[in-house]
């Protein structure tokens, strides 16, 4: 299906380092694929250019302040696909220039661009009602709508590309060389770790102890605060646990790391929605908020996904070691022994990464219902 829209303007500011950017850029990647070109406006433009060295090859790039004060000249054209993230409010001038854009175009009697507001994935309860729903402007006639990613049928889906199963499958003939570059062994279970420096490190690294113990593994420590002390929690683990410091690789390398491991630790939104994808078995940590509302996201997110482990007798286990694991009260014996026995939940996490897949992607669905209009 092709698309009346000939471009995008993104806008994203970055508040969860890697998360807010991971998930923008993706986007943006994902529309680029469409036949759609793309100008990305971040106030983080050092962020993108970590997960994205070769942005620039795929999208207009734009630093926020300096957009802002082009938005304000005369002549500027708005894209025919507006889209703003994560509530980040965009400039007034930008604005504007957007509801002049839909006046002349509605007198025309030619279809106006399309604005979204992209909210945050959830899988609470009241994003089913939220989703799709349009808003107005305080003082300018530019309606937008809520669109909200989601693993339910009543939300916009995850961003998958078109190729996802293809590539996963490809992997499997090179894994056991991707392992051996990152200087891990391939013969052993390996667990990829990339979470928050808040969360309970020492008992992460107890349980990698405890679990190479009984079994060789390799532990993929991502790059980062957390990644770097854990590595001094682990010096001195015995030869039965390798412990690889990962690289900082490309957004588009990142499912590597994944589809070569066997369990993980999963931290954010992008990572942790690559993670199913995979079909991973993994912890998820929510990014910590002051208001406990990273607990209220994983009991949301458990109470959809755990009833999947059922057939297996993993259900309440599970969901008890990830509320654990969040509360930073996990007991390292648990850890270890979800780690071990990854295999297990490996078919719950297979099914729900199907339904994920079948229910098709976040991208596609943006540009369908845009080619609806408000």
């Amino acid at each position: 299906m092709s698309f009346r829209f000939p471009s995008a303007d993104i806008f994203c500011r970055v508040i969860d380092n890697f998360g807010d950017a991971g998930v923008c850029w993706r986007l943006a990647c994902r529309l680029k694929s469409l036949g759609i070109a793309v100008r990305f406006i971040t106030d983080r433009p050092d962020v993108l250019q970590l997960i994205a060295p070769h942005a620039a090859e795929e999208a207009q790039i734009a630093a926020w302040d300096d957009f802002a004060k082009a938005a304000a000249q005369p002549g500027f054209q708005p894209s025919e696909l507006i889209i703003e993230t994560f509530g980040c409010r965009l400039p007034e001038a930008y604005d504007e220039a957007a509801a002049k854009l839909r006046a002349q175009r509605l007198a025309a009697r030619q279809k106006p661009p399309f604005y979204f507001n992209l909210d945050y994935l959830s899988a609470e309860d009241w994003v089913e009602g939220s989703h799709n729903v349009v808003g107005l402007h305080p003082r300018l006639d530019l309606p937008k709508l809520w669109f909200f990613p989601g693993v339910t049928d009543r939300t916009g889906g995850v961003l998958i590309e078109d190729d996802y199963e293809k590539r996963q499958k490809a992997f499997a003939l090179q894994k056991k060389d991707f392992l051996l570059e990152l200087g891990a062994d391939p013969q052993r279970t390996t667990v990829f770790i990339f979470t928050y420096p808040v969360n309970d490190l020492q008992t992460a690294a107890a349980a990698l102890r405890q679990a190479a113990a009984n079994r060789p593994m390799n532990a993929l420590l991502a790059p980062g605060e957390a990644g770097d002390m854990l590595e001094k929690l682990l010096s001195g683990a015995g030869s039965e646990l390798r412990t690889v410091r990962t690289p900082f690789v490309a957004q588009k390398d990142f499912d590597k790391l994944l589809w070569a491991s066997d369990a993980a630790i999963i931290r954010g939104e992008d990572s942790f929605i690559r993670a199913q994808l995979a079909g991973l078995p993994m912890l998820w940590s929510t990014y910590p908020t002051e208001d406990h509302a990273h607990r209220v996201k994983l009991d949301a997110w458990l109470a959809r996904f755990a009833p999947k482990l059922a057939p297996w007798g993993l259900s309440a286990s599970y969901t008890k070691l990830a509320q654990d694991w969040l509360e930073g009260s996990a007991a390292s014996e648990d850890i270890c022994r979800f780690l071990l026995e990854a295999r297990r939940y490996a078919p719950g996490f297979g099914v729900w990464r199907r339904e994920l897949l079948e229910r098709g992607d976040l991208a596609r669905h943006m540009l369908e219902r845009a080619e609806l209009g408000m």
